[in-house]
C-alpha cells in the first residue's frame, strides 16, 4: 500500500517537473519594436542628454521607441563552446504603471527562448535604485531571489548601456506609465 503511494507520489512529482519545463521553455510574448522609417533614426541618448542640459521640460519616451534602441544597441554571440548554436537575440520593454519587464531573447539551435525580470525604479535622495521584483523563464514566474542565475546576464546588459543607464538617472524624476517613460529633467521646487 505504501508502496504503491510512494510510486504515484513520485509520477506526480516527475509530471509538475515536466509541466514546468514545458512552461519554462514556451517563449513569453514580446512587445513590438517601432518599425525604422527611412527618415534618419533619433539618437536617444543625445535626446535624453540634452533635455538634462536643457532642464526645461517633460520627457515621454514611448516602448516602441526604447525597443528600436535596444535592437540596434544590443547584439551579443555567447563565447565558447556554446557559441555554434546559442546567439543572445536582444532585449525588449515592457512597461506598465510602475514597472518595467525587461525580456531577454535567447536563440538556442534556432528555437526562441525568453527570461525576463520586473524591475522598479525608486529614488533616495540623490541616488536612485533599481530592483528586481520577481520574474520568469518563458512562462514560467518565479520568486525573485529564483531569477539570481540572469545576473550575470542583466550586469552585461547594464555594462553595455551604461552611457543610457547614466544620462537616465540624470533626472530628476522617472516615472513608469503604460508604454511609456516619463522623465522630468526639472529641478524641483524649493
Amino acid at each position: 500500500m505504501i508502496r504503491h503511494l510512494l510510486q504515484t507520489l513520485r509520477l506526480l512529482g516527475i509530471s509538475l517537473l515536466a509541466g514546468a519545463t514545458w512552461v519554462a521553455h514556451r517563449p513569453a510574448e514580446l512587445p513590438k519594436v517601432a518599425a525604422t522609417s527611412t527618415a534618419k533614426v533619433d539618437d536617444l541618448l543625445d535626446i535624453m542628454r540634452q533635455t538634462t542640459i536643457k532642464r526645461a521640460a517633460v520627457m515621454e519616451i514611448s516602448e516602441a521607441d526604447l525597443n528600436r534602441h535596444l535592437a540596434t544597441t544590443l547584439a551579443g554571440k555567447i563565447p565558447g563552446m556554446l557559441g555554434g548554436w546559442v546567439t543572445f537575440d536582444g532585449a525588449r520593454l515592457d512597461l506598465e504603471p510602475g514597472n518595467a519587464r525587461l525580456i531577454l531573447i535567447w536563440k538556442i539551435k534556432g528555437y526562441t527562448r525568453t527570461a525576463s525580470v520586473d524591475l522598479a525604479i525608486s529614488r533616495n535622495d540623490n541616488d536612485f535604485r533599481v530592483e528586481v521584483l520577481r520574474g520568469a523563464y518563458g512562462h514560467l514566474q518565479m520568486p525573485r531571489g529564483m531569477m539570481r542565475p540572469l545576473y550575470p546576464s542583466l550586469e552585461a546588459l547594464a555594462e553595455v548601456l551604461d552611457p543610457e543607464i547614466r544620462a537616465l538617472f540624470l533626472m530628476n524624476q522617472i516615472t513608469i506609465a503604460k508604454d511609456k517613460l516619463v522623465l522630468d529633467p526639472r529641478f524641483p521646487p524649493a
